[in-house]
């Protein structure tokens, strides 16, 4: 099958460079000069326009150039496992090459394709990118083709046919008809299919049948992971792992188009575009995030939530992004690149609601006063639980921002290599598991109820229903194993109030209610007083013989776990009562 023949069967791919990648031939035959892959030559041409108007754009360009230039004496990669894993490798190869690439082509000094090119030789030339952990060869892959195809006219010819040899031979032609990966309902199926796709597209002028039979496994398979963006958008595996697979999926959809193909009705799967709201408002004023199951507090700059404000004319999702560029962040990440050619044009346009609640696996609830004031209020719950690829026994936890700061804080992971090698079967989630010794994944650690120190229930669930657009309630009976367990949280623009109530437990079983906080902690009577950088924090608690304490959890629970510098646990604790029952009312506020 010739080239003119692969395009008419795929249909869209009639989009094809000649074959010594000429720009004039090319574009003598009207076909597009490279680069095409994921952005077009309109993001290249308007970017000093785009610049010119818009300050932080402009600041964010010039601090990924000043990084470009300071990495070029960063020795080439090597091939080097992390535990199980090249993923580290995979990933640094992606940012290297996509800032070189991007500084290449903006400042034109060939001292950057040089660079990005000795670091494609580098991977090119391993034995292998570590099939065993198809992450690694996934990202590679996506690393290689975005950088053979933004280079592509400038590369030497024999530099062009090691890094396509390399593309083929250890990433896609392992993925001609699928791989196992594509079948996988979290975040694997999107990085494995998106990281596939690039490759495919970017090596079909000389490997069409490939590219074809690639697209075809991969369109069959695509919906497999976006089924958990269903139906609200809110993405399971949290808002750091939100980052990571959704901009893959977004990584495809925009080479999927500029390769004048059909999306294949990815920005149409039930919640995934919506969930661009949720991780925006998973972002407190503190910028933290609402950072349940294995994800951490600190904030990215993920490209997809850059693409999916121009998609959907919201430039205000970017709001938390701007004043990271303010700070000079953001650089680090990978694909920063991409976020400075898809920034939108607009700075206007109308602002997300106050509030967000979605339904899914994992549930939540998000409010805030404002998002402009710094000093807002904002608080997050979910239900869910642990039954969830990453998931924690958070079911009924919640996180709290105030004055600018985190007041309750979430734990968040732990390094996996660090547990893994300590022989901790970590991805399995049955309730036997050793994966339920780790301290910050348990319920122990989480800022929820546990009930005689039991943990909670590995496989239930907890749901979540909207009582009205301030109230929630979290069902957490089958959490707990007990026949009526509720936590429910109000919301107004001054306080936050939680009511737990709990029934059918044998009389004198204590109920443990707790909280992580980075804050100093003073007990006045069932009143406790959290202070930090000059702030206060009042915690007011209404319940019978309920006993305040705080529990300092900074040094490691044992030795398979990791310290939680500075942190301790405000902690309420009552038995039950009689009647088998126990309540239990906080409100937390200024005064």
């Amino acid at each position: 099958m010739n080239r003119r023949e692969f395009a008419a069967a795929v249909a869209a791919l009639a989009v094809l460079p000649a074959a010594n990648g000429s720009p004039a031939v090319a574009a003598a035959q009207g076909v597009a000069a490279h680069p095409r892959l994921i952005v077009g030559a309109d993001a290249w041409t308007s970017l000093a326009a785009r610049r010119k108007a818009d300050p932080d754009l402009d600041r964010f360009a010039t601090l990924l150039l000043e990084r470009a230039r300071r990495d070029l004496e960063r020795p080439t990669l090597e091939y080097k496992l992390e535990g199980r894993r090249l993923l580290g490798v995979s990933r640094e190869l992606i940012r290297r090459v996509l800032q070189w690439a991007f500084a290449y082509r903006v400042a034109g000094d060939a001292v950057f394709l040089d660079r990005a090119r000795r670091e494609m030789l580098a991977v090119a030339a391993f034995a292998d990118w570590n099939p065993n952990h198809y992450l690694d060869v996934a990202e590679m892959t996506a690393g290689l083709a975005i950088g053979y195809d933004w280079l592509f006219d400038d590369l030497p010819a024999d530099a062009r046919t090691k890094i396509r040899q390399a593309i083929v031979e250890k990433g896609i032609a392992q993925a001609r008809h699928g791989h196992k990966t594509f079948k996988s309902t979290n975040n694997w199926n999107q990085v494995c299919i998106g990281g596939m796709v690039l490759g495919a597209l970017a090596v079909q002028e000389d490997e069409p049948e490939l590219a074809r039979d690639l697209l075809e496994a991969a369109r069959k398979d695509v919906f497999v992971g976006l089924n958990a963006y269903k139906p609200d958008g809110v993405y399971p595996e949290g808002p750091s792992y939100w980052s990571y697979g959704t901009t893959y999926s977004v990584l495809l959809v925009a080479a999927l188009r500029n390769a004048n193909l059909p999306d294949w009705g990815v920005l149409a799967a039930p919640g995934f575009v919506r969930s661009a709201e949720f991780y925006a408002h998973s972002i407190g004023p503190s910028a933290k995030h609402f950072n349940f199951a294995d994800g951490s507090e600190g904030q990215e700059l993920p490209a997809p939530i850059v693409y999916m404000a121009r998609e959907l004319n919201q430039p205000a999702l970017l709001a938390a992004k701007r004043e990271m560029i303010a700070k000079n962040q953001g650089v680090w990440e990978r694909f920063a690149p991409l976020s400075i050619l898809w920034w939108p044009t607009a700075e206007s346009g109308t602002p997300p609601a106050l509030s967000f609640s979605g339904q899914g696996p994992q549930p939540v609830a998000i409010w805030r006063s404002a998002w402009s004031d710094p000093n807002a209020l904002w608080f997050a719950i979910k239900g869910g639980g642990a039954a969830h690829n990453h998931g924690h026994m958070d079911a009924g936890s919640f996180v709290l921002d105030m004055d600018g700061l985190r007041w309750a804080k979430d734990l968040g992971m732990q390094d996996y290599l660090s547990l893994e090698s300590r022989g901790i079967d970590l991805w399995n989630m049955k309730p036997e598991s050793s994966r339920w010794k780790v301290f910050r994944l348990g319920s122990d650690a989480h800022n929820t109820l546990t009930v005689a120190g039991r943990p909670h229930s590995a496989t239930a669930m907890a749901e979540l229903r909207m009582v009205n657009e301030r109230e929630a309630l979290v069902d957490l009976a089958a959490v707990l194993g007990l026949r009526r367990a509720t936590r429910r949280a109000r919301f107004s623009n001054d306080a936050v109030e939680l009511e737990d109530e709990i029934d059918g437990v044998p009389p004198g079983r204590e109920i443990r209610w707790a909280m992580c906080t980075e804050a100093e902690i003073r007990i006045e009577g069932n009143t406790a007083i959290l202070s930090q950088k000059g702030r206060l924090l009042r915690i007011r608690f209404v319940g019978d013989a309920v006993r305040l304490e705080i529990r300092d959890i900074a040094a490691p629970r044992s030795e398979i776990d990791h310290p939680n510098p500075n942190t301790r646990q405000l902690i309420a604790a009552a038995p039950t009562g009689a009647n088998s029952s126990w309540r239990l009312g906080v409100r937390f506020s200024r005064d």
